[in-house]
């Protein structure tokens, strides 16, 4: 199967948290504060036909029911998938959104409203067959941003 080397062609920039409200009662779900993180990638060649290239994208972290009672307060939160089962994350390459199994997700505040952030996943190129699930590991800042 094709490897991506996903982590020897980009690296991730700054992004941004924001937290939002939703519900479906269709679904039983009542009215919940989610948070969603989204992060850049540096522009890439991701050899695959279906991407303009270089390949611009983002990962997305979302559906985060975090319960703070600051929203904007994630110092010190780990939002591994062990712990957020409700959680989603992905990354768009070659016209698929690749699901990413989140191994680490860390904040450390530097300021208000401002994080590093480590993360570790599993991006899950085989479901798409796309390629071989590869790790990728990066560090990066995000800005709370508030809706």
């Amino acid at each position: 199967m094709d490897v991506i080397n996903l982590q020897m062609k980009t690296k991730a920039m700054p992004g941004k948290v924001d937290a939002y409200w939703y519900e479906d009662e269709s679904a039983n779900l009542k009215r919940t504060l989610f948070h969603r993180v989204t992060i850049p990638l540096v522009p890439f060649d991701s050899g695959m036909a279906d991407d303009k290239q270089p390949h611009t994208t983002e990962m997305v972290f979302d559906w985060y029911n975090l319960n703070l009672g600051d929203v904007s307060d994630l110092d010190g939160l780990n939002l591994r998938h062990r712990d957020y089962e409700e959680a989603e994350g992905d990354v768009v390459i070659g016209g698929a959104h690749n699901w990413c199994d989140v191994k680490r997700l860390e904040f450390e505040k530097t300021a208000p409203g401002v994080f590093n952030v480590s993360g570790e996943l599993i991006v899950e190129f085989e479901s798409e067959d796309l390629g071989s699930n590869e790790v990728f590991e990066f560090e990066t800042t995000v800005q709370y941003v508030p809706s």
